[in-house]
């Protein structure tokens, strides 16, 4: 049986935008009068050893951009060289604040982005935060240390719907150690697990596919371990320990049996 749960492995980062805005007797919809701003971002998180988690954590290397109502960049600079005030037109904007790199699949790190719309309407002092959250899951595996005894040949295959559209996957083989890092849908999607096995015994080879749901800034973790069932040699799966737990079935390939 399984034993199911997501974890956060990225809490976010808050961009806060302080807007002052410079009073005007003309019409805010005619963008007649300006306003300043001020930048200040926060971030708080909890990475996996995988990546350097000082990058992520230091606010000074995320870009920032203020886009107007024309999806036109109209200020954009690194948070460590953000100006102390910033001057806009009375009108509607957009403030987004990323970081890292997106791909389908990565063990090297991911991509962190917020972003919020907001109004320059002559208001004295306004603030606008804006949240950062990942764009994938993270997977990973952990073989049983007995598993070489019985299984010449293991590994896990990822399918994404990102990875599917692209006809790639993201394979933790046997030997591996570092989390893979699968872009998901902002909503999350159901990521398919195939567990390929080869029988020491008699040289047999045999696939199991599970299926999950992943979310952006969640995680799960396959412990995959052998088991003897009923005299025929298969394995048991089991995903993170924790008090969320969801009993669900595994079975044997009916070959082996």
């Amino acid at each position: 049986m399984k034993i199911y749960n997501l974890k956060y492995f990225l809490m976010g980062c808050i961009a806060s935008l302080m807007i002052t805005s410079c009073a005007s007797n003309e019409d805010p919809a005619e963008n007649n009068g300006s306003g300043s701003i001020q930048l200040g971002v926060t971030a708080s998180a909890v990475f996996t050893k995988a990546v350097n988690e000082n990058d992520y954590g230091d606010i000074n290397r995320y870009s920032v951009q203020i886009l107007n109502d024309k999806s036109s960049v109209v200020e954009e600079f690194i948070y460590s060289e953000k100006p102390e005030r910033i001057s806009l037109n009375n009108g509607n904007y957009t403030l987004k604040a990323f970081y890292g790199t997106e791909n389908n699949a990565s063990r090297d790190g991911f991509y962190v982005k917020g972003e919020t719309s907001f109004t320059v309407n002559g208001e004295e002092l306004q603030e606008v935060n804006v949240e950062c959250k990942p764009t994938c899951g993270k997977v990973k595996v952990s073989f049983a240390n007995n598993m070489s005894q019985y299984f010449s040949n293991y590994s896990v295959v990822y399918e994404t719907a990102a990875l599917k559209e692209t006809g790639s996957s993201a394979i933790w083989q046997k030997n591996d150690t570092e989390p893979w890092y699968l872009k998901v849908n902002a909503e999350g999607e159901s990521v398919k697990a195939s567990i390929n096995f080869t029988r020491i015994s008699d040289n047999k080879s045999a696939t199991v596919e599970k299926t999950y749901t992943l979310a952006p800034g969640k995680s799960w973790t396959l412990n995959i371990a052998p088991q003897d069932n009923n005299g025929s040699l298969g394995i048991v799966v089991t995903i993170d320990e924790s008090t969320d737990d969801e009993e669900i079935d595994i079975e044997v390939p009916s070959e082996w049996i």
